[in-house]
């Protein structure tokens, strides 16, 4: 935007009115983070929250109704999100200059990697969260330049910004071009005993704080540097919850589930009919237990013989059981989420690893078609690093960072079947239709590929045969 610190000394609310136009629905936000982490469910009216009802018999305690709520949210997110990033991602510069080197050093600082996992499942969770990057001033004799031995003042930080702390909007321009990010969050002013509104406002060049500390919204200084020569955010968001194909399939399991418990309850153990009158019965805990009757005279004058039999249901259990198998296979179906528990995988016996990609090609199928918007989201993160860092930390390594891009390389959880690969490269290169690098490539068991193929190529060096000259007789 044009002039925005004009336009938030002038009239701040409005500024922020215009900026968040654009938020996503908090209400719906809040209740998707409830069903996930909470199991909250009274979100629809077809969960168990609504459908299984307490009973209040008169006079009487109150029965309270059988709710298992199963935590398919959760299952469907972290699936989807270790087969995208539950592997740590291979970063490999173009060129090996002090920027990547630094850059490499930052993302492990930072614990990228495990920070990238949180993200993507809060996107995939509650639709929208925030990677946000800061330049602290650090003090001569900090943890970072004891690692490193330089005396260095500033190193850049990243935060996730979560729904739960906040509010966020990023606003775009009519080109989808993001031109600034609002971040809203509460602080507590324990003297004034209220709630405190606080703004933070990012374009490509200033960060704007303002908050209603006295009363109304506004600046709380003048607008300052923020580091960076973009605006320092990385902003991940998609428009349904990952389970959203699913949601009514989980509920009608719930609640299936759930009334199969109830009827459990009630008529799960065995009951014992009587007939006739019960002389005695024997204890609980005694051994060779038997009952005796008294005899008893029915209407027609008839002396009656008294006994005992267990009342058992005959119930429909084998479709109720068949429910709840097709509810669960087209749940794990629909969204791509394979059942490797114990009890499924531990008849697998020695399988090898490209059958075992086989078997989760599903997953594998469905972290592909992501990969673009990770590479996208990994690609920023990088380049925001790139940019605090010549912008304001390392200014030296500026001209380096015209030639450095990366090649981005995500890893499957799946374990890889080394030996069949290593078969398969041998073959290759002894076939004369792969090289030694593409080969080192591929087996990627090395960082420092050009010493691993000197030492290769020393090997394979002809021995030569050395012939003493025979002198003449």
């Amino acid at each position: 935007m044009e002039n925005l610190i004009e336009i938030l000394k002038a009239d701040p609310e409005n500024a922020i009115k215009k900026l968040t136009a654009s938020t996503k629905d908090p209400i719906k936000i809040q209740k998707l983070r409830e069903e996930y982490n909470e199991t909250n469910r009274h979100v629809r009216k077809s969960q168990i929250g609504w459908i299984q009802k307490d009973k209040h018999p008169a006079g009487r305690e109150t029965v309270k109704a059988v709710r298992i709520p199963i935590a398919f949210q959760k299952k469907i997110v972290n699936t989807a999100a270790a087969f995208e990033v539950g592997e740590q991602i291979t970063l490999k510069p173009s060129n090996d200059t002090e920027l990547s080197k630094e850059i490499g050093r930052l993302w492990n600082n930072n614990r990228i990697d495990f920070k990238l996992q949180e993200l993507v499942k809060l996107q995939k969770s509650e639709l929208q969260c925030a990677l946000l990057f800061s330049i602290e001033d650090l003090k001569p004799n900090n943890f970072v330049n004891r690692i490193l031995g330089v005396n260095t003042s500033k190193e850049i930080k990243t935060k996730i910004l979560k729904n739960s702390s906040g509010t966020m909007t990023p606003y775009f321009n009519e080109y989808g071009n993001m031109t600034a990010f609002v971040w809203e969050y509460l602080t507590r002013d324990v003297k004034a005993n209220k709630d405190v509104r606080n703004v933070l406002i990012l374009d490509k060049e200033r960060a704007y704080t303002l908050n209603n500390a006295l009363g109304k919204m506004a600046l709380t200084e003048d607008a300052k540097a923020h580091g960076f020569d973009k605006i320092p955010i990385v902003y991940f968001s998609q428009e349904k919850e990952e389970w959203f194909d699913v949601k009514e399939m989980i509920d009608r399991l719930e609640v299936t589930v759930s009334k199969l418990g109830a009827a459990n309850d009630y008529s799960g153990q065995p009951i014992l009919k009587l007939f006739g009158k019960v002389n005695g019965a024997p204890d609980k805990d005694a051994d060779g237990k038997a009952m005796h009757f008294n005899m008893v005279e029915g209407e027609d004058g008839k002396i009656e013989r008294g006994d005992a039999e267990f009342l058992e249901r005959s119930d429909a259990s084998q479709s109720v059981e068949l429910e709840i198998k097709l509810l669960n296979n087209y749940i794990s179906s629909m969204t791509s989420t394979p059942d490797w528990s114990f009890e499924s995988l531990k008849g697998l016996g020695d399988i090898s690893g490209k059958a075992l990609k086989m078997m989760f090609i599903d997953p594998l199928t469905k972290a592909k078609m992501n990969e673009g918007y990770n590479r996208t989201a990994i690609e920023r993160i990088l380049s925001v690093f790139i940019s605090g860092t010549i912008t304001t930390t390392q200014i030296s390594y500026k001209s380096q960072a015209r030639d450095l891009f990366y090649d981005i390389q995500f890893n499957s959880i799946i374990p890889d079947d080394v030996e069949s690969t290593v078969e398969s490269v041998i073959k290759a290169v002894n076939g004369n239709v792969m090289s030694i690098d593409t080969a080192l490539s591929i087996l990627d068991f090395v960082t420092d590929k050009e010493a691993e193929k000197a030492l290769i190529m020393e090997r394979l060096k002809p021995i030569e045969t050395i012939i003493e000259p025979i002198d003449a007789q």
